[in-house]
């Protein structure tokens, strides 16, 4: 597999020159006639992204959902989940138009692709080893129905992606490049919980690389004005400064899956958080925020606390106590919450999903709301019911809500579909692996190359990577759609370990695995 030594002789900041006379259409044609084996493969992703779209027109739903579209008619934060995708949604609000929701996700994800493939060319794959990387975003059929969602992963992933695109497109990025990604990633931080995090490993990422002090700076401030203006937004609604006041409910939620008081000696203002069921009798991790009764018909403690009604589980005195209770319970028991991490962690890897069938995989991600099934779900009582709610499920759907239709042939297409092509968990768990061999090989590479540096150029899309599939279950619980999220970046971080000098190709040549090394 012949790879380029881009590490040896660093891609420059300059673009390849092209005729100022060129027209448009000419360079499209040489680019598309360059990559021909892709362009075929992105046609073919591109029709099945057509046929969800035939199949389960507008768009798809879970609870979050309407959430969302409240959010964007309203234009107010949200307390349980930060807006960022919401403000995505009104962007969209005059078209009054999900397919226009579901068709610019659908872009995305292709765009995602599309990003890695050319990255992973620019380093000197063959077309063949650059495409392999892209093919789970492309074909999963999870990433598709997500896509066709109102949800906020595509939007996240794509912002994510795009800011790994532009990091590891040069060596050391111009400034403006740099800037552009600090404020993607700062966005992305309003638009999913987990990405609160992201500037910090992006920043470490861009430090190790040895990018410059001026693009470090320029990163970092970058990504601040977003998450500081957020800030400001939710200031001026309830009075503080924040992007939720959820992460609270949400540990202590996932510390209740080992939680025992009799170990936490907790004081008496947090004791009434103490839950007394077995812990085999507690509801899951992700569904036990939401849930009022335990396995024996009990209230939760949360319950109890808030009433049935959980939005009352959002308010600054609950986020406080429960955020102090879930850092006794972690102190208290570490092993026990490294055990339920490491366990939620293990399942991304699983050949199978677990809770295809029940109702905890529709808080797992694995559930009949998250596939493509012969009837969808009746719109929520509560949406109908709420005239806020439903003027803003109507002001994006219709007066049926947006609830889609299920529409032949295209729909027992993705059935059969759906069985098939997905990326099974030891399939992800190689590409983890491959990255992760990439950043040792370049963390022992005696030249350093200004703009790699310490780890090479995988370093930073696997900590993003691994951070995305690691956070979930260590601050709310496992969901299989988390995982998809950390897809684009473990693959890109993968492709890049066959990339460079000291690359994976030749570690295993030089160790008799692939072949002899033949002399440069």
């Amino acid at each position: 597999m012949p790879v380029n030594d881009r590490v040896a002789d660093p891609v420059t900041d300059d673009s390849d020159a092209s005729s100022p006379a060129a027209s448009a259409a000419a360079r499209l044609r040489r680019l598309i006639g360059s990559h021909r084996p892709f362009v075929a493969v992105l046609a073919v992703a591109t029709a099945l992204r057509v046929v969800v779209m035939l199949g389960y027109p507008p768009a798809m739903f879970f609870n979050d959902s309407y959430n969302y579209m409240t959010d964007a008619v309203t234009r107010s934060p949200d307390v349980v989940r930060s807006s960022g995708y919401p403000l995505f949604l009104y962007l969209l609000l005059p078209f009054h138009n999900l397919n226009v929701v579901t068709g610019l996700q659908a872009l995305m994800g292709l765009a995602i692709g599309a990003g890695i493939y050319a990255v992973l060319r620019r380093r000197g794959l063959p077309w063949w080893g650059a495409t392999i990387p892209a093919l789970p975003v492309l074909f999963d059929v999870f990433e598709l129905q997500v896509e066709h969602m109102v949800a906020s992963d595509t939007l996240f992933c794509a912002l994510v992606t795009g800011v790994l695109i532009l990091l590891c497109w040069w060596d050391r990025p111009p400034l403006l490049a740099a800037m552009v990604a600090g404020v993607a990633i700062g966005y992305a931080a309003t638009v999913r919980d987990v990405g609160e995090i992201l500037l910090v490993v992006v920043v470490i990422g861009v430090l190790l690389r040895r990018m410059g002090w001026r693009r470090i700076v320029a990163t970092t401030v970058a990504g601040l004005v977003p998450i500081a203006g957020y800030m400001v937004w939710f200031h001026a609604h309830y009075g503080q400064y924040a992007l939720n006041e959820s992460s609270g409910t949400y540990l202590y939620s996932r510390v209740q899956s080992f939680a025992e008081c009799s170990k936490m000696n907790p004081p008496a203002d947090l004791r009434v958080l103490c839950d007394s069921a077995p812990l085999s009798e507690r509801p899951n991790s992700q569904e036990y925020l939401w849930a009022n009764y335990d396995g024996n018909g009990q209230l939760t403690p949360l319950a109890k606390l808030t009433g049935t009604d959980n939005s009352y589980r959002f308010t600054p005195q609950i986020e406080s106590l429960t955020m102090k209770f879930a850092e006794r319970a972690i102190l208290a028991q570490p092993l026990d919450y490294a055990r339920v991490v490491a366990k939620d962690t293990l399942t991304t890897f699983g050949w199978t999903r677990e809770n295809v069938n029940n109702s905890i995989g529709n808080v797992t991600g694995s559930g009949s709301l998250f596939r493509f099934e012969p009837t969808v779900a009746a719109v929520p009582g509560w949406v109908t019911a709420d005239a806020t709610n439903s003027r803003a499920a109507k002001d994006y759907g219709g007066a049926n809500y947006g609830r889609p239709s299920v529409v032949q042939p295209w729909a027992r297409f993705l059935w059969a579909y759906q069985g098939v092509v997905y990326l099974r968990g030891p399939f992800l768990f190689l590409f983890v692996l491959a990255g992760a061999v990439g950043v040792a090989l370049g963390v022992r590479r005696k030249t350093r190359i200004p703009g790699t540096g310490w780890g090479g150029l995988a370093l930073l899309p696997w900590l993003i990577g691994v951070a995305l599939i690691v956070l979930p279950p260590m601050t709310a619980g496992f969901s299989y759609r988390y995982v998809l999220s950390a897809v684009p970046a473990v693959c890109l971080a993968a492709g890049l370990a066959f990339a460079g000098r000291g690359n994976l190709i030749t570690w295993l040549r030089e160790h008799g695995m692939l072949g002899k090394s033949t002399p440069s």
